[in-house]
């Protein structure tokens, strides 16, 4: 990632501490901190528990900002930074919202949480699938198989196939979130089903191309 977009990010994630800040002293003493998948809140925490909520987008930035780093591969992510920054610009910004989820519950607003998650997860998942064949051969961002790892043909192909299956998923995830107390089952069935046509797929490609090669 750029220093001008870790920046940006960093920022972002400081004046959402700061407004939360500004309302701390008007929180409850107990805040929501967990709901379940019918989206009803089962788990409570002191507010305090907001420090480390915090700390929730501020991992997944340093997380994102230091991968290019260190992946062995690092040298391809110079080719794909217009998928991988927004990308991680939206992970943050989910996690930010995930965290003010918290804070709009406690004082009193209901929010329909398991609606919200699957519509956020079902768009970021249709942006992602559209570019999906941008992604270039790495380790750590992408569908990282055995066989795609070991192919740059393979890697190809089945990002290629993967951004429709992305997209399908997310347009499965935004319906599905119209489905009170279904939502989540819905959209945990979807990603499996996603991770699994994309790992036979890639795995069906290399297996072709080693029959061909020899």
């Amino acid at each position: 990632m750029s220093k001008k977009a870790v920046f940006l990010l960093l920022g972002a994630c400081l004046i959402s501490f700061i407004v939360q800040m500004v309302l701390y002293p008007s929180l409850p003493e107990s805040i929501p901190i967990h709901w379940n998948a019918a989206g009803e809140i089962d788990g409570w925490g002191p507010k305090t528990t907001l420090f480390l909520l915090n700390l929730l987008p501020l991992g997944m930035l340093a997380l994102f900002a230091v991968i290019p780093k260190i992946d062995p591969r690092k040298e391809n992510f110079a080719k794909h930074k217009n998928v991988y920054q927004p990308f991680a610009a939206l992970m943050v910004f989910f996690m930010i919202g995930l965290v003010w989820m918290c804070i709009l519950a406690a004082m009193g607003i209901e929010l329909p949480v398991s609606t919200i998650l699957m519509l956020a997860m079902g768009v970021i998942f249709i942006l992602l699938g559209n570019y999906m064949p941008r992604i270039r051969p790495n380790y750590t961002f992408g569908i990282r198989t055995p066989w795609t790892l070991a192919s740059e043909t393979v890697w190809k192909k089945t990002h290629r196939v993967g951004g429709y299956v992305l997209v399908l998923s997310g347009i499965m995830m935004v319906v599905s979130s119209f489905f009170h107390g279904w939502a989540s089952l819905i959209g945990i069935g979807v990603l499996l089903a996603g991770a699994i046509v994309s790992s036979v797929y890639s795995w069906l490609v290399f297996r072709e191309e080693q029959n061909h090669n020899h």
